[in-house]
């Protein structure tokens, strides 16, 4: 299997960092159009991603699936389908320094041609949304409209 690993270190607070990545105002805020998002008690749901122009003028992009964990201010945990079989990206968030260590991992991809593409692709988006959350969360700045 293929695996996307990022770290990247926000100065904000693991509290504020886990509340963005688990609510669809906090995904809209700084990387999506319309993300729809729905926890239970448990820690698991749903979650949708929306993009609308994404990249080119009038092409729309939507993904999503299950949240298979969230624990409060440290995993957020969720499944979706960039390629041909269902990935798994594990967001887990450490304390460090004077905010917070923000470590991606996702698994799940096949050695076919579309998850192989599917994979190099997410590999560079996840390093830029990861950039793009630590500009928003660290100086207020949006960049999505340039992606």
């Amino acid at each position: 299997m293929l695996t996307i690993h990022h770290k990247t270190y926000i100065k904000s607070p693991k509290e504020v960092v886990y509340k963005t990545i688990t609510s669809a105002d906090g995904w809209n805020a700084w990387f999506t159009d319309q993300t729809s998002l729905h926890m239970n008690a448990d820690g698991t749901g749903d979650i949708r991603f929306k993009w609308s122009n994404f990249g080119i003028e009038n092409a729309n992009l939507e993904d999503g699936g299950k949240i298979v964990e969230s624990i409060p201010n440290k995993k957020f945990v969720f499944q979706w389908s960039p390629g041909t079989t269902h990935t798994t990206v594990t967001l887990k968030l450490e304390p460090y320094k004077e905010g917070t260590l923000i470590d991606l991992t996702e698994t799940g991809y096949a050695k076919s041609d579309k998850d192989l593409k599917a994979c190099i692709g997410c590999a560079t988006g996840w390093g830029e949304a990861l950039t793009l959350l630590k500009i928003y969360l660290e100086e207020g700045i949006v960049y999505k409209q340039d992606l």
